[in-house]
């Protein structure tokens, strides 16, 4: 089965290989795509046209080229029939659809969206050589080839002809025009036919005279026919012939020579000539110029032209028969609109301009003088100006500021200190007088006609331009420090005063009739504010229409001042901070010249756009306060390229330029649209791109149709899906990409430039990797059918393995804070530790004497042992402690000596002994029979013993057994135990094992208990219980001795095994480690004057009158003490855990109960809880007697059932007087018990709320079964629904007695109320209370109450 799967998948993979396969186009389906170069395919220029997307095509004597303003797509005629029908284009047409039709030497087509050419076929003609395309208004396309005309047919997709003969003298020049009123006019040199297109009838036929070769019809439906020294003009109007302009008839130039080509060009006529170059004629103006005279509108190229088109960016193509083409970009005449001045100025600098009031321009330049231009003529002249200033011959004139007043004198002022006024009269300047000025630096006319001049100093100067009388008034102050030159360069009228700005100086108003002073009130801060660079430098002043005033810097950008705001702000983003003049138009925004570029400046919007010298500005640097406003609202700006002129009105803020996608690469492949390719049409078209897995590697081209010398557009793309942000490619054309997965993407790209003047246009297109065979939706399917099998195989191990890890990590931090508070309680344990070993050692030496004292005998001496033993068990954990710090901070050093090892072990398991015998537990040496000098550490070696012993009693059961074997092995049976380190030197060990039952520990865990902190739990017990460094601190100090430790699991039982083994001889240890102070046998052995060991035994013969406690405590010693204490008093039952605990309460049922709260497994508070929860032993006492002191510890024990608590250490007497209270307090409920009848007659709380519920339901039944003589135990647990066991031990341990007699009692006692009521006889009262004789209830009756029955009634 599973071989006939894989040969299956195989199967389909392999046809989804050739299914893939086979979709691919073949070398026959695929046209060459163009070829794509800088360059065009030839210099003869046939045909312009502009397609529906705005690509430029231009026909060529070889090929057609597609221009998208970078490069060009060159086509050519191939073998396929989708290709150009010849090489030779001869004319192009965009029709009304937006179709392309390119007619060549030998055919026509039509451009399709796929980049192909459609051929289109013609009916009955050998000639299919198309000069001319035509279309009428309704859509119609023609075609003649000079002889025959053709027209298309859309339904047979066919050219039939409609016209033939129209060249009857084969002069092979005859063209076809299609006029307004939808007429067909044929022009050939000597007959002008016109005929009815809609049915080719001839309508009218004209003569022509002088042979014209040349024929053009405008747009007013004037036929220009023109040839060698002959124009005339046709109106296809009114059927008649109109007169030529006097200025193109009277033109001797013009009139003798022969116009080629007529083109209409922004409302004038371009004509052309053979030999003499082109004229401009302006019908408005009636006015014709030579293309080398002022005032032609652009720069004719030097070659012969044969076309001319105009594009939908009114930029004119101008194409050549051997050169190419030029283009005359539109976008150069917005700001220099005077062709002739802009000329005439280049690399001039201009450094002052004045409007005269007569309609000139007053023009100053740094070399070249001062010029007047004529703006009605166009003329310029040059003003000689040398004798009006004093000159030396050591310093050229430098005209620096000139002005055009209201009454049109001209004033001016140059570097040499003078300042003139004169008068234009008769083409010559007449000085009218001369000022000696120092260093003047601005001009200015007030409102009252004053002229006022600025200059180096603090001085201005005022001029009455009727009494030519100059005055100088003292504007400002020169500053005690700091920075003394000033220089006043802003001037501006301003209501009837004059504002002045200066050097950093305060904008100061000076009154022009009377010349007071006063500063303006600028808000210092705000000014202070603006003013970020260098010093206050003004360059000019200006006040807009609304009367705010506007400030160039230097440095500091453009400021706008508010005075009726009193407010000052800085405007930024101009195209540079170094401000030169300022201008408004009539829209009121401003325009501001700069030291690198020209700014429009929206006062309504804030608005900002730069302009710069390749958005045909003519420069970037331009002169401070070289500007001035024409009467027209033509703004003039002078720099050192010249000047810039224009009128605001033909400054379009933005124009829409198409954009569009051009060429698609799969690697660096250009792929041709087709029906098998990645696209169907061609990507201006914006298709879809589909491609395959193995086409993610592409790029794609794109551009923006926008016409210019230079690239002016800048270009951002971004592929969604991919990309995070758009890219900027400056002015790259082209984004790459690879290796991109599949997947549906969209692509897309703005486009912008500097000056804003191009509106952000986006464009996008869709493309859609395809996935790989392996990758679609059936091969994941099955990929997803194959990987659920493993998830479902490896999800449980998964999910194990996470649990345990997040277990694990758990533990880990549990740990690590458990060990932070080990290390916390380490350090303070450590330091009172100190602290307790002073008290303890006044309490051991007198505990010491008096247990060798004569005088104390029998129980008191046993006490005192028990004391001494607690008191010796409590230094060596005061001194664990300590070690145990030192061992950590490593400074536990050893002091080893000769020590009968055998004697400190005996001693050890003799202490122990006693512990194991009250746990049932077999204590058993094997090796200790004689003795044994080793060198070792004596209190060490019992730290060691002693924790080990611990452990092994602290997990051995109840009747198991502890084995301690001791031995001398040699060096080679300690290597068969440990790996032992090749510095051991000692030929001997002594091996010491403590071996206990009934525990075991993981095989993996074996090494990990010797950790720090580290513990292990299993059904017995916790290894390392309490802090986890018992094991550790062994370890550490077997270490310390230079042995080793390991511990085991029983083979044969459940049991656990811990072996170590020390060196014998002194060679193992340092000097640094040996003690020399012992030189006789009675230290080494010395003598016990008084045996700890020997404690007398309780007798298990008790008085029968004694109750019963039950001391549950995991510790032997405390059990011990309690069980010495409370011995004499009462009957003393001891237990070490609470299974035990419960099991001997329910078979002793003792009177109380003290236990302990901390305990292995399950501790105080259960014991007490299911004490009190149990109904059979709720009504016994518990004490918990516990170390734990806190309130919240107290208040739990309370909870749960408690009837006292104690903490230790407690006063002896005072537990005894507690235990004596809480059984009095028994004694006395059970006497309430016996005398009573009813809960109700019970003082609250007495009983708790379950003996309470008991007896209250036991009264009842009693009650209910009070006449019944047969009323026993076994009636009375089926009515309670209890065993007989539990009742029976509940009523005794209620009321002190058994049921049988409880309830006898309780008859007794009802009969003595019936009695007290007086209502029954003493017979019926016998009666209801069950006595089946009379004799029978007042004998019992005497023997309960002391008298009779009638006597009590009497009583």
């Amino acid at each position: 089965m599973k071989i006939h799967s894989y040969f299956l998948l195989l199967i389909i993979l392999l046809y989804s290989c050739s299914v893939e396969e086979s979709t691919k186009p073949t070398q026959s389906d695929i046209l060459p795509p163009p070829v794509i170069t800088p360059d065009i395919s030839n210099q003869q220029v046939n045909a312009f046209a502009e397609d529906a997307q705005g690509h430029i095509w231009i026909g060529t004597f070889r090929g057609l080229n597609k221009y998208n303003a970078h490069e060009y797509h060159q086509y050519f005629c191939t073998d396929d029939s989708l290709s150009l029908p010849d090489n030779q284009v001869q004319a192009l047409l965009k029709d009304k659809k937006g179709k392309l039709w390119v007619s060549t030497i030998n055919g026509l087509c039509m451009y399709t969206d796929e980049d192909t050419f459609k051929r289109i076929p013609f009916y009955s003609c050998s000639n299919r050589s198309g000069k001319q395309l035509l279309e009428n208004k309704y859509g119609d396309i023609f075609l003649s080839n000079i002889n025959e005309l053709f027209k298309y047919n859309p339904q047979k997709n066919i050219m039939e002809k409609v016209l033939d003969n129209m060249d009857p003298n084969n002069y092979f020049i005859t063209k076809c025009f299609i006029d307004s009123s939808d007429n067909l006019w044929v022009a050939s040199p000597t007959i002008l036919k016109c005929y009815n297109l809609s049915d080719m009838s001839l309508k009218d036929s004209i003569t022509l005279e002088n042979m014209p070769r040349y024929y053009t019809l405008l747009d007013n439906d004037e036929l220009w026919l023109t040839g060698t020294q002959t124009i005339q003009i046709y109106n296809t109007n009114t059927h008649r012939f109109k007169d030529v302009p006097a200025a193109i008839k009277n033109n001797s130039l013009l009139s003798k020579s022969e116009i080629t080509y007529i083109y209409p060009y922004n409302n004038t006529l371009l004509l052309n000539t053979t030999k003499d170059g082109m004229f401009c004629y302006n019908p408005t103006s009636q006015t014709l110029i030579h293309q080398d005279e002022d005032g032609f509108p652009f720069k004719v190229p030097r070659f012969t032209i044969s076309q001319m088109f105009t594009d939908s960016q009114k930029n004119l193509w101008i194409g050549s028969t051997d050169q190419g083409y030029s283009v005359i970009y539109n976008y150069k005449e917005r700001f220099n609109n005077n062709n002739f001045l802009q000329s005439f100025l280049q690399n001039k600098s201009v450094i002052s301009i004045s409007a005269g009031t007569d309609n000139s321009l007053w023009i100053s330049t740094s070399q070249d003088g001062v010029y007047k231009y004529e703006l009605g003529n166009k003329k310029i002249e040059k003003i000689d100006v040398s004798h009006i200033f004093s000159q030396t011959n050591s310093q050229p004139l430098y005209v620096n500021c000139i002005l055009a007043d209201k009454d049109n004198n001209i004033w001016m002022t140059s570097r040499s200190n003078e300042a003139v006024v004169c008068q234009y009269i008769n083409n010559h300047l007449h000085l009218k007088k001369k000022y000696n000025v120092h260093l003047p630096m601005s001009l200015a006319q007030d409102n009252y006609n004053n002229i006022w001049i600025g200059c180096v100093g603090t001085q201005l100067y005022q001029i009455n331009t009727q009494t030519l009388e100059m005055k100088t008034i003292q504007a400002f102050n020169t500053p005690a420090s700091g920075l003394k030159l000033i220089f006043t360069t802003g001037l501006l009228p301003f209501k009837d005063k004059m504002l002045a700005a200066a050097l950093n100086k305060p904008l100061t108003l000076v009154d022009v009739k009377n010349g007071n002073i006063e500063e303006t009130k600028l808000p210092y801060e705000e000014f202070k504010r603006c003013i970020r660079r260098s010093v206050f430098i003004p360059t000019d002043l200006f006040t807009d229409a609304q009367g705010d005033i506007w400030i160039g810097t230097v440095g500091n950008g453009l400021l706008h001042y508010s005075p009726d705001k009193n407010t000052i702000e800085s405007i930024p983003g101009t195209a540079c901070t170094d401000i030169s003049a300022i201008e408004q138009d009539a829209q009121g925004n401003l325009w501001i010249s700069t030291l690198y570029g020209l700014s429009k400046f929206n006062n309504k919007t804030g608005e900002i756009i730069n302009y710069y010298a390749t958005d045909g500005i003519g420069g970037n640097q331009f002169y401070d306060r070289s500007s001035c406003k024409l009467s027209d609202g033509t703004i003039a700006f002078g720099g050192t390229h010249g000047i810039t002129l224009f009128n605001p009105m033909d400054i379009h803020s933005k124009r829409k330029v198409p954009l569009l996608f051009e060429d698609l690469k799969v690697h660096n492949q250009l792929i041709h649209p087709g029906k098998n390719q990645c696209i169907q049409k061609h990507l201006s078209q914006n298709p879809i791109i589909r491609l395959s897995h193995n086409q993610n590697g592409f790029s794609i081209t794109f551009s923006a149709l926008d016409y210019s010398e230079s690239g002016r557009v800048n270009y951002h793309y971004t592929l969604e899906g991919f990309d995070k942000y758009w890219i900027d490619s400056h002015h790259n054309q082209e984004a790459y990409y690879a290796n991109l997965p599949a997947g549906t993407y969209t692509f897309k790209i703005k486009a912008t430039n500097n000056d804003q003047s191009i509106a952000e246009t986006e464009n996008a297109i869709t493309i859609i990797i395809e996935p790989a065979p392996w990758a679609t939706w059936w091969a994941y399917l099955i990929y997803t059918t194959f990987i659920l099998t493993i998830i479902a195989l490896f999800a449980n191990a998964w999910k194990r393995i996470r649990t345990e890890k997040m277990l694990a990590r758990h533990a880990a931090v549990e740990m690590e804070q458990e060990q932070r508070i080990n290390r916390m309680n380490m350090s303070f344990f450590t330091n009172i530790s100190h602290e307790f070993r002073t008290p303890l050692t006044m309490i051991a030496g007198p505990v010491y004497q008096l247990c060798n004292s004569a005088d104390i005998t029998d129980e008191n001496k046993n006490l005192l042992c028990i004391v001494q033993r607690s008191v010796n068990r409590m230094l060596r954990l005061v001194n664990q402690m300590m070690d145990f710090h030192k061992l950590e901070n490593d400074t536990l050093k050893l002091k080893v000596k000769h020590t009968d090892i055998i004697t400190l072990l005996k001693k050890q398991s003799d202490i122990f002994r006693i512990n194991s015998e009250e746990k049932n537990i077999s204590l058993k040496t094997y090796g200790l029979e004689d003795t044994l000098l080793v060198w070792l550490d004596a209190d060490k070696m019992e730290k060691i013993f002693d924790n080990l012993l611990s452990n092994a009693m602290k997990f051995t059961p109840r009747g198991g057994y502890i084995n301690i074997t001791f031995d001398v092995i040699t060096k080679e049976q300690a290597g068969k135990l440990f790996r032992l380190n090749p510095e051991n030197k000692d030929s001997q060990y002594i091996k010491i094992s403590v071996t206990n039952s009934g525990s075991y520990i993981p095989e993996d865990k074996l090494e990990k208990i010797f950790e720090r902190y580290y513990q292990i739990s299993n059904h017995q017990g916790t290894y390392n219980w309490g802090t986890g460094i018992g094991l550790y601190y062994v370890y550490n100090l077997v270490k310390l001795h230079h042995g080793y430790i390991k511990a085991e699991n029983l083979k044969d039982e459940e049991g656990v095994k811990f072996t170590f083994i020390l060196p014998t001889n002194d060679n193992s240890y340092t000097t640094e480690e040996k003690e020399h102070n012992l030189t006789n046998q009675t230290e080494v052995f010395p003598i016990n004057a008084f045996d700890t060991a020997h404690v007398s035994q309780v007798s298990t013969e008790e008085d029968k009158n004694q109750k019963t406690i039950l001391v549950v405590d995991d510790d032997t010693e405390i059990v011990h003490y309690l069980q010495t204490l409370l011995s004499p008093h009462y009957r003393i039952v001891c237990r070490f855990d609470v299974d035990s605990a419960l099991k001997v309460i329910r078979e002793e049922a003792p009177d109380l109960i003290l236990s302990d709260i901390i305990m292995p497994e399950k501790d105080g508070y259960q014991l007490c809880r299911a004490i009190k929860e149990d109904l059979q032993l709720c009504h016994i006492p518990v004490i918990l007697v516990t170390a734990k002191s806190t309130i919240e510890n107290q208040v739990k024990g309370l909870e749960t059932g408690a009837d006292a608590y104690v903490t230790k250490p407690f006063d002896p007497n005072y537990l005894i007087a507690l235990i004596n209270s809480q059984l009095k307090n028994r004694k006395k409920v059970r006497n309430l018990l016996g005398k009573t009848t009813q809960t109700d007659n019970i003082e609250e709380n007495i009983l708790s709320p379950q003996d309470n519920a008991f007896m209250t339901e036991l009264y009842r039944l009693m009650e209910k079964e009070l006449s019944n003589p047969e009323l026993d135990i076994t009636h009375m647990t089926e009515l309670m629904h209890i065993s007989r066991t539990k009742f029976y031990y509940k009523v005794k341990g209620l009321t002190g007695e058994n049921p049988s007699i409880f309830f006898k009692t309780y008859k007794l006692n009802r009969a003595a109320e019936l009695i007290l009521e007086g209502i029954y006889t003493i017979s019926e009262i016998a009666d209801m209370t069950g006595f089946s004789t009379l004799s029978h209830f007042s004998k019992s009756f005497k023997k309960q109450f002391g008298v009779s029955p009638s006597e009590y009634k009497t009583k």
